[in-house]
């Protein structure tokens, strides 16, 4: 008999440095990759993490991923350098809050 994990984050904690909210962050943001938002590859990636074949470290050190992370992550900080400073420390405060909250829930 299969058992349902109810927690799937957990496999998170470690690269979290224990903090359930960023784990569970992680987690919702891996799903979310996995249903295809970012393309086909990472998509790929996404559902061999949560499925437990590959980890995030592993993943970070591959050939096979690595660029397309590195691709998404320039782009996103072009994206967070044409924020205003105002706007990014808003949306810092809240990120924070949030995984707080969250680590609170548990």
């Amino acid at each position: 008999m299969t058992t349902v994990d109810h927690e799937p984050e957990r496999q998170f904690l470690d690269i979290t440095e224990g903090s359930r909210g960023l784990a569970k962050l992680l987690h919702t943001s891996l799903r979310r990759l996995s249903d295809g938002v970012a393309g086909d590859d990472l998509q790929e990636m996404a559902r061999d993490i949560l499925a437990g074949h590959t980890d995030l470290r592993q993943i970070a050190a591959s050939d096979a991923y690595g660029s397309h992370l590195l691709d998404r992550f320039h782009h996103f900080r072009e994206w967070e350098q044409s924020l205003d400073p105002e706007e990014r420390e808003r949306m810092g405060v809240q990120t924070a809050e949030t995984s707080g909250r969250l680590d609170e829930d548990q």
